[in-house]
């Protein structure tokens, strides 16, 4: 008797309606399945350069986005730079503003005066200034202590301070002839801030233009008055240097005193003649005193 064959394997027996063993659909290979518009392959001559980095920028684009990306502030202490009644003061502002904007984007302009002073903001040119955008910060003198070179010191460094806070570049003008503001002015430096002075030649300290960047003349570059008092220069004056403005400045000191010498006006006239009034006064009070002394 000959022995019957083995059962088949499941997978050899024949597919039925009702077979547990069913085959499943074969699972598609991963090459098949659809992808996302970003992740599709891309041509071969593409692949290069998006693995190449970014182009560095020219030296121009370098200072053209560093020069947008400095802020400016302007702070003006009034009484040293006045403006005298011969000039407009909202021509003066547009010159100011198209000073500093060679320096960047000009962000806060103030004015700082004492309202109880002669050389404060006339009311002409306090509303002039006021409607050119500037901000006037009334520095009343308490207890005989003026405040206005303490505002300005702490306003310009605050505004300082803020913006290298967050690593932005910094540029500050300064009208002053003090050279009391040269400590400030030489620390900003040392944090990277750009400092730019506006002086009266021939008035201002030699310490506040040795601890500047540049430095540009009241007369010659903001109220355009030449030699002789003649309007004049150009409508974009040089950037000048500290050494050219400090030379500048001695040249104009000496020749005002070269001046004062020569119409007798000398600090040594002037405390003869001083001398010579206080004696007479006490002459005419019955005083007793010394004659004055004869020169020579």
């Amino acid at each position: 008797r000959a022995a019957r064959p083995p059962p088949p394997w499941p997978s050899q027996r024949p597919l039925t309606r009702a077979s547990p063993w069913r085959q499943r659909p074969p699972p598609q290979p991963s090459s098949l399945l659809p992808l996302p518009p970003l992740l599709l392959p891309l041509p071969p001559p593409l692949l290069p350069l998006l693995a190449l980095p970014p182009p560095p920028l020219q030296p121009q684009q370098q200072l053209t986005t560093a020069f947008e990306s400095t802020e400016v502030g302007l702070f003006w202490d009034y009484e040293n730079l006045s403006v005298a009644r011969s000039h407009d003061a909202a021509d003066i502002s547009n010159r100011l503003r198209a000073l500093s904007l060679r320096f960047g984007r000009l962000v806060e302009r103030r004015v700082y005066h004492d309202p109880s002073k002669v050389s404060s903001v006339a009311p002409n040119d306090r509303s002039r200034l006021d409607s050119a955008g500037f901000t006037l910060v009334d520095c009343p003198t308490r207890n005989e202590k003026e405040t206005v070179d303490k505002k300005i010191i702490v306003d310009v460094m605050h505004f300082a301070i803020t913006r290298i806070s967050r690593a932005q570049a910094v540029c500050v003008v300064l009208l002053t002839n003090d050279g009391d503001y040269a400590y400030m002015l030489s620390r900003l430096r040392d944090l990277q801030v750009k400092v730019v002075v506006v002086y009266l030649a021939g008035h201002a300290a030699d310490a506040l233009l040795h601890a500047c960047d540049h430095a540009f003349s009241w007369r010659a570059d903001v109220l355009m008055v030449g030699e002789g008092g003649n309007e004049g220069g150009s409508p974009e004056p040089p950037v000048a240097t500290a050494a050219h403005a400090a030379a500048a400045n001695s040249r104009a000191k000496a020749s005002a005193k070269a001046k004062r010498l020569e119409s007798g006006q000398s600090g040594g006239a002037k405390a003869e003649k001083q001398r010579l009034r206080r004696w007479a006064e006490r002459q005419v009070a019955g005083g007793i005193g010394k004659g004055p002394r004869q020169a020579g």
